[in-house]
């Protein structure tokens, strides 16, 4: 009887497990609604008339990301700049707030 030839993949090529494509072009915004553990909230505050079209981001604890849409921003344009914002302030607590404006005693705010 004659042997065959196995094929293999040769030596050090490995299969790559790619991550799922996001069924958005807001990832972080996406994983931050998954994981229950804040809110997004869009919308105007309090009758202020140039608070009419704001995004606050936030867990139970702080205020993450709080923004306010530019004249002739589009929502995907917001969105874009919410998700930007997003993810330095979940990971290395540089929040965003252009609804209050910056805290006069820190240039950068912590979370407690």
């Amino acid at each position: 009887m004659a042997s065959r030839t196995k094929s293999r993949r040769p030596t050090g090529a490995r299969r790559i497990k790619l991550p799922p494509p996001s069924s958005t072009p807001w990832p972080t915004i996406e994983s931050f609604f998954e994981s229950g553990e804040g809110e997004i909230s869009l919308g105007r505050i309090d009758h202020v008339p140039g608070l009419q079209h704001t995004a606050v981001a936030s867990d139970e604890h702080t205020m993450l990301v709080a923004l306010v849409r530019n004249s002739g921003e589009t929502l995907h344009q917001f969105l874009d700049r919410l998700e930007a914002a997003l993810g330095p302030a979940i990971d290395d607590q540089v929040f965003v707030d252009e609804i209050n404006g910056p805290s006069p005693s820190s240039p950068k705010s912590r979370r407690r």
